[in-house]
């Protein structure tokens, strides 16, 4: 991990980077994230009870560690490739030549260079990263963002797990409620045209006639209530009054509204995928979503790795993470 190493340096919410990656280290003994919620609302720093929220930037395919932050520079040539490494804004710690911006806020940044697995296919390593379990023939882990969605509560308009565009399998709710599944946004936020599905009704059907079908189906909710009580009505519940509040407030469909964005902070977010995909993700969280997840595909390289990630992935995958960290200062 690279971070500042002043005794003392706290974050802006109370904790150091250090007492944070020794909470996650506990989790192994028992700790869980309900623990650290219930922490949070008990302590008596009045940062440790603000909200917080995370985006990951998940780059499917696992770019190589090697021609990213972790060069060898003493390594040989058949190890440590051809790309060359760079200093940082952090004393003794060098990633690639490619990530220059990234290398002027180094001190911004907890690097963790020593996470590793033996699981030895994309699959099994992506269902342990997300979940934190191996993967079980009998059981389905929930996600960290539906762990998340779970502890926070769906009683807000915009929901509290979202995927841009969509999730990857290992996402999901496991064996937790549908309910607290992500919210696939879907389609490709970088298009000028794009609209976020399914948060609009059809045009045939006015938010009147919406309120009348919501009427209708709280009193057939109500009468199965009375019938049988069971997890699945309970999940069926929680969807429809998300989706309705979503579908009636302003204020959480105006997040996902990329045109309210100005020009200048759209390019400098970029113009791929990945970039306005950050830049989404950067609104939601700022409107209250506490997780996002922001998807990007092609990160799986192997002979043409020296080729392709230069000129087609650096640049944008940098400049997302500079501006996501940004915004948050």
């Amino acid at each position: 991990m690279a971070s500042e190493s002043r005794p003392g340096c706290l974050r802006c919410d109370g904790v150091s980077r250090r007492d944070f990656l020794h909470l996650g280290a506990l989790s192994c003994l028992g700790l869980s994230l309900a623990d650290l919620f219930r922490f949070q609302a008990l302590a008596g720093s009045p940062g440790l009870k603000r909200d917080l929220s995370c985006i990951l930037i998940w780059l499917d395919g696992g770019p190589s560690h090697l021609e990213t932050f972790d060069p060898k520079p003493d390594a040989p040539i058949e190890v440590r490739g051809e790309f060359k490494p760079i200093s940082t804004s952090v004393v003794g710690i060098q990633i690639c030549e490619h990530l220059p911006r990234t290398a002027r806020i180094m001190r911004e940044v907890a690097l963790i260079r020593s996470l590793t697995h033996e699981l030895g296919n994309h699959d099994t390593g992506s269902h342990y990263l997300l979940t934190g379990h191996r993967l079980a023939p009998v059981v389905q882990y929930p996600s960290l963002g539906s762990i998340i969605a779970r502890e926070t509560g769906v009683a807000r308009a915009l929901p509290p797990y979202i995927a841009i565009p969509d999730a990857v399998p290992a996402a999901g709710s496991g064996y937790l409620p549908g309910a607290y599944s992500p919210f696939a946004i879907g389609g490709d936020p970088s298009r000028p045209d794009y609209k976020v599905r399914d948060l609009e009704p059809p045009d045939s059907i006015g938010f009147d006639r919406v309120d009348r079908r919501r009427t209708m189906q709280q009193a057939l909710d109500d009468f199965s209530r009375d019938v049988e009580q069971s997890p699945a009505t309970a999940s069926r519940d929680a969807f429809y009054e998300q989706a309705y509040r979503l579908l009636t407030s302003p204020e959480a469909k105006g997040a996902f509204d990329l045109s309210q964005e100005p020009q200048k902070v759209r390019q400098r977010y970029g113009g791929r995928r990945v970039g306005t995909g950050c830049l989404l993700a950067r609104r939601l969280v700022e409107a209250g979503a506490r997780f996002v997840t922001v998807v990007d595909n092609g990160w799986d390289m192997h002979q043409q790795i020296f080729k392709a990630m230069p000129d087609a992935f650096f640049p944008e995958a940098a400049n997302c993470l500079r501006w996501t960290w940004r915004f948050r200062r």
